[in-house]
């Protein structure tokens, strides 16, 4: 009875996502630069055996103070906020050290594969209790920003399938409403394709169908880049032919010496990816 209340409640939750997200109050003309910043993967918790986990808080302050400086429209954190769910002192961390971002600037969440482990039932109505939502999408600035929680597309249950085809269906809708927007922005936790650094043997892509399907739909609707994080590495590949941006963590980089990957050719840790729409130099978009 409990399994079947859980699941009921991650449902009925999982139906009000989109609703109670932040709302953008203002904004400008669809020819106006803006910035905007993509956070991935916290993970505060994250370290070596041994190691004081705290120094992944320090990392995570030192990008807050990055958002605060450069004082973007909006930022979004691309999931695994903190490395175990259910430690209530890393959620704690988390929420004291997201919450110093300047209180003008809204931040979106999705979650990651720490934040929803195997797509557990449990969890995920956790993380909807503690957020409200587990997908969004708004437009700012002439561009269209869609969110999407990847978790469902890589675990290999029919919860998880039936909710990653319900989400399919909600991302056509929003791909159609947004489909006059000078650009569509797509951000995921878990990268469509495998890393582009081909040392990076973690799972990291949508299992068949999803992975084919979302793409076909980003194709379609003319999707101009995706965002994901979840490999540590930061890495620019594409799929479909449409640029996809793997940002680094901000927490902790993933590989290291053990795993015969230099950590000088990897992101360094404190990472963020600051991006400016609509740059008036090139008419598009640019990394920092």
């Amino acid at each position: 009875m409990k399994k079947l209340f859980l699941l009921l409640l991650a449902g009925c939750l999982w139906s009000l996502a989109a609703d109670a997200q932040p709302v953008i109050e203002k904004q400008g003309s669809k020819k106006e630069p803006f910035t905007f910043v993509q956070i991935a993967d916290p993970q505060l918790g994250f370290c070596d055996k041994g190691q004081d986990w705290r120094w992944t808080v320090d990392n995570l302050k030192a990008t807050v103070s990055r958002v605060n400086e450069l004082k973007p429209a909006f930022v979004i954190v691309t999931g695994d906020l903190i490395h175990n769910h259910k430690n209530a002192e890393q959620a704690r961390a988390y929420r004291e050290n997201i919450a110093l971002i300047d209180a003008s600037i809204p931040v979106f969440h999705i979650p990651g594969n720490h934040d929803i482990p195997d797509y557990g039932a449990e969890a995920l109505a956790q993380y909807l209790d503690e957020f409200g939502y587990d997908r969004f999408s708004f437009s700012y600035n002439g561009s269209a920003f869609i969110g999407l929680n990847s978790n469902a597309m890589v675990c290999d249950s029919e919860r998880a399938a039936a909710d990653a085809r319900a989400q399919l269906e909600w991302f056509g809708k929003q791909l159609e409403r947004y489909r006059k927007c000078n650009h569509i922005f797509v951000f995921t936790h878990h990268p469509l394709v495998l890393s582009p650094d081909s040392r990076v043997t973690h799972k990291s892509a949508y299992d068949e169908p999803f992975r084919t399907e979302y793409a076909a739909l980003m194709k379609r609707y003319g999707v101009r880049a995706v965002f994901a994080g979840h490999t540590h590495i930061t890495g620019l590949t594409e799929v479909a032919g449409i640029p996809m941006i793997i940002a680094g963590a901000s927490s902790y980089p993933l590989y290291g010496a053990s795993t015969g990957i230099n950590v000088v050719d990897v992101t360094p840790t404190g990472f963020s990816s600051e991006f400016v729409a609509n740059d008036p130099a090139d008419g598009n978009i640019r990394l920092h």
